[in-house]
């Protein structure tokens, strides 16, 4: 039982396994809390969503598997495919990394739009909360989120999943896995369709093609080689206060994400890892005059761009003993970035773009292991050296302790920071970027305490966050020429997440998360008029205090389950952009319900599976907003069925 409690608390810990040969073997890799295979209860708080459950819950976006996160806010503008944030544990939207197989899909700067990243060939996700750029560099402030691709099981299979329901969603999924003793391949086709929940130019369409191979030559290698290309577009009629005007306006990308990772044992005690990291993101957006006699105004605007990231990861792991390691890591990157805008207006064309690259060389330390019996820790540091803002380092030191055999402690504290976007540097035309600003940085510390009580599992963790140089946009420049971006910023995020798991009678079983997040601008810059977003001493925007989730499943013999939940969303501050100057709103609070089940209808030892799904959010039908303004999806319906093993 205090082995399942470990895995429960700490999903990320790898388990070496025993083999009756003398020569080594690779055991498990733990992707995201460590980096390295363990046996020690590494002290950090982690959450693993596995693809399959989600699929079988009718979860096919990220954002979506986000929410029955503690501590994460995901806040939607509007329908399916629209502009989506995280904000985990209080910090501002582009302090999460988020990678797929160690490849970022975050820009440079850490911006993200989680609105069509799609499950489609994804096997987990592990989200890390905590700074975690000792691993992971830039942007990794309050966590990590690593997709890990799908591996294929024994023997040959092919499903196709075909999905529909409510505001004209329409998905098709064909997927297939094939493995034989020294190579698994595994591979995906999706295409996903949507009218949308507004009255016209609301469609969402996202295309995925996504494969991965696995390889093993021997006992002692193992590598990865997995390839994701997406395509999306995303047409919305809103304004920028939420108006529904706009017959023409539209978003769409394409992204390629290239990866190959590996290891390899170099003896009894000392192993090399690596991590070969490429993509490519092509955001574009279209909104042309609405006819022909649209000419006031700002009546037009057009923007184009590219962004490649490529990454060289190496890393050299010496073990002591059955529990310690000491990690050296060194890690090379480049990002570069094409941009272009051209805005129509009655006070006539303009016009802008840049193309800028920075490069960052880093080294790396990390020491894991266990102390004292009953002790574990893990330390690290790291000194990124950039070519754009020099040297920086960050640190992270955590310990755990075993306070006896149902009840553990933990404690850690650490750095992180997030390297300028390349607008903020480079932006030319109506903004002007700096080129001299410096990363946005962040001191943190937590204590945790995760145990038993009766039958229930328990954890609760407490965190302090320190926001400083934050990036500020202004519009009151000293002198046309001056940058409209500058380091004067600063926030707090203070908070206590909590997660309790039992089981009732009738094989009942509960799962209950509950987070209270407090924020406070420190330092409001240049944000000091009436609708500022950073007012001295008040809560950052989209940020509810309290938020909660609570869900009960239950397995229905062999053939069918059912989950059944209810997410709770507390009051938070935003903003009315509708008028000048942006006049301060609260938020209402709010309880969205959702189920979830499913039932094999073929015999259970059939050849071609057979298994239908329903899937309903907002079960009450909530009117509400995500976003002030912006209207979202009421009760959403679907169904779907899938022919074959996925």
């Amino acid at each position: 039982m205090r082995s399942l409690l470990l895995l429960l608390l700490f999903p990320a810990i790898a388990i070496a396994q025993s083999t009756s040969s003398d020569a080594p073997k690779l055991a498990p890799v733990v992707v995201t809390a460590t980096r390295v295979a363990t046996t020690v209860a590494a002290p950090v708080s982690v959450t693993v969503l596995l693809g399959d459950s989600l699929r079988a819950r009718g979860i096919t976006h990220l954002a979506d598997a986000l929410r029955l996160v503690p501590g994460a806010t995901v806040v939607t503008t509007s329908s399916f495919g629209s502009q989506t944030s995280l904000f985990l544990r209080g910090g501002q939207g582009n302090f999460v990394r988020v990678l797929l197989d160690g490849v970022p899909l975050n820009e440079p700067g850490g911006a993200v739009d989680l609105g069509t990243l799609t499950l489609d060939n994804i096997d987990r996700v592990e989200i890390v909360r905590g700074p975690a750029s000792v691993l992971y560099g830039a942007d990794a402030v309050t966590g990590v989120i690593q997709l890990v691709s799908r591996t294929a099981a024994s023997g040959a299979h092919v499903a196709l999943a075909l999905d529909g329901g409510s505001y004209g969603q329409r998905d098709v999924v064909i997927s297939g896995q094939a493995s034989a003793p020294r190579v698994a391949i595994t591979a995906t086709l999706a295409d996903r369709v949507a009218d949308g929940i507004l009255a016209f130019n609301n469609a969402y369409r996202s295309r995925v093609a996504g494969a991965s191979v696995r390889l093993s030559p021997d006992v002692r290698t193992e590598a990865t080689l997995s390839a994701r290309w997406e395509a999306a577009t995303y047409n919305y009629p809103t304004e920028f206060d939420g108006t529904v005007q706009d017959r023409n306006a539209e978003n769409a990308s394409h992204r390629l994400a290239l990866a190959f990772s590996g290891r390899r044992l170099l003896g009894d005690r000392l192993s090399a890892s690596w991590n070969l990291a490429a993509g490519e993101y092509r955001p574009r957006s279209n909104d042309g005059p609405d006819t022909v006699g649209d000419t006031l105004g700002f009546y037009g605007f057009f923007s184009r761009g590219t962004v490649t990231r490529r990454s060289a990861d190496v890393r050299l792991t010496a073990r002591a003993g059955s529990t310690q390691s000491l990690t050296l890591g060194a890690e090379t990157s480049r990002d570069t970035e094409h941009s272009f805008t051209r805005s129509l207006s009655e006070y006539g064309v303009d016009a802008g773009a840049f193309v800028a690259a920075r490069n960052d060389r880093a080294v790396y330390v990390q020491a894991v292991g266990a102390a004292a019996g009953r002790g574990s820790y893990q330390l690290g540091a790291r000194l990124d050296d950039n070519s754009a803002f020099g040297t920086f380092h960050t640190v992270r030191l955590a310990t755990g302790w075993q306070l006896s055999g149902a009840w553990r402690f933990r404690a850690a504290v650490g750095s992180a920071f997030r390297a300028p976007s390349f607008f903020e540097n480079f932006a030319t035309g109506y903004v002007r970027g700096n080129a001299a600003l410096v990363p946005e940085r962040s001191q943190s510390r937590e204590v945790g305490v995760d145990g038993i009580v009766g039958g229930a599992t328990i954890s609760v963790t407490a965190f302090q966050q320190r926001f400083r140089d934050l990036i500020q946009y202004t519009t009151a420049t000293a002198s046309p020429a001056a940058p409209n971006y500058l380091n004067v910023a600063g926030a707090d995020a203070d908070g206590v997440e909590a997660v309790v798991a039992f089981v009732l009678p009738a094989a009942l079983h509960v799962r209950s998360n509950w987070s209270y997040t407090k924020t406070r601008v420190t330092d409001a810059g240049f944000d000091t008029g009436d609708g500022a977003n950073f007012v001295l001493g008040q809560p950052l925007i989209r940020r509810p205090v309290h938020s909660g989730r609570v869900e009960v499943g239950r397995a229905l013999g062999s053939r069918a389950d059912f989950v059944a939940g209810a997410s709770y969303t507390g009051r938070a501050d935003d903003r009315n952009f509708a008028v000048w100057p942006a006049a301060p709103v609260v938020m209402p609070a709010r309880t969205l319900a959702d189920i979830a089940a499913s039932l094999r209808l073929s015999a259970l030892g059939a050849r071609v599976p057979v298994v239908a799904r329903l899937r309903i959010d907002n079960a009450g039908n909530t009117n509400y907003q995500g976003i002030f303004g912006f209207q979202a999806p009421g009760r959403v319906l679907r169904i779907g069925v899938t022919l074959g093993h996925p």
